[in-house]
C-alpha cells in the first residue's frame, strides 16, 4: 500500500503542500486506526549527518511511519540496524546510494518518485538527497533501537536539544495515540 501512495503523488506540487497533504490523506484513509493525520509538526532531525525535516505519521514497537525530507538537499550516512528493516519510497525528487561493504565502485540505481529501495537489517549505505526530495520511510522491527541513531546525532554533534525534545513529544503522541 505504501507503494501505491507513493506512485499516486508522484508530479503533485510541493509549493502549495499538495504533495505532503494528498500522501497523509491517501495513508489515512488506508490505515485510519493507525496514521496520525493532524497538520503540521515538523520537526529537524540529523542522523548520521543527514539534515532534513521529519513528519512522525505512526509509532510503534514493531512500526514506523514517517514523511522525510529536504528543501536544500543532504548527504551522510544511512545508519546500520541490525533489527529493523527500512524501506523508503520516493514521493519527489532523487536519493543517490551505494552500499559501505560492496566491492562495487559506482553506486546502487537512483531511487526515482514513485520507487522503493529497502536497507535491510545490517546493511549500511552512503546517500545523497537530492534539493525537493521527500520519502516516505517505513521502519518494521525491533523500532525502539533506531531511536539512539536517530537523536544522538541532533543531540550531542548540533546540540539541537529543541528538535529532540519535540522528536520526543511527537513519539510520546503517537504512542499514547496507539494505546487508546
Amino acid at each position: 500500500m505504501l507503494h501505491s501512495v507513493a506512485e499516486q503523488v508522484v508530479g503533485l506540487p510541493l509549493d502549495d503542500g499538495a504533495l505532503i497533504s494528498r500522501t497523509v490523506e491517501l495513508l489515512a484513509d488506508a490505515y485510519p486506526d493507525l496514521i496520525d493525520d493532524r497538520p503540521g509538526r515538523w520537526v529537524g532531525s540529523k542522523a548520521g549527518g543527514v539534515l532534513g525535516k521529519v513528519r512522525f505519521l505512526h509509532f510503534s514497537p514493531r512500526e514506523y511511519l514517517v514523511i522525510f525530507g529536504s528543501p536544500t538537499g543532504t548527504q551522510g550516512f544511512s545508519g546500520r540496524y541490525k533489527h529493523v528493516d527500512i524501506h523508503k519510497f520516493l514521493l519527489a525528487g532523487r536519493i543517490d546510494s551505494y552500499d559501505l561493504e560492496s566491492d562495487d565502485t559506482i553506486g546502487l540505481p537512483p531511487l526515482l518518485p514513485g520507487g522503493h529501495t529497502c536497507l535491510e537489517r545490517g546493511h549500511a549505505r552512503g546517500l545523497t538527497i537530492h534539493p525537493g526530495s521527500w520519502h516516505l520511510e517505513y521502519g518494521r522491527g525491533a523500532v525502539a533501537t533506531t531511536l539512539p541513531f536517530a537523536m544522538v546525532d541532533t543531540l550531542l554533534v548540533s546540540l539541537e536539544f529543541e528538535s529532540v525534545r519535540r522528536s520526543t513529544v511527537e513519539f510520546a503522541k503517537l504512542v499514547r495515540r496507539r494505546r487508546r
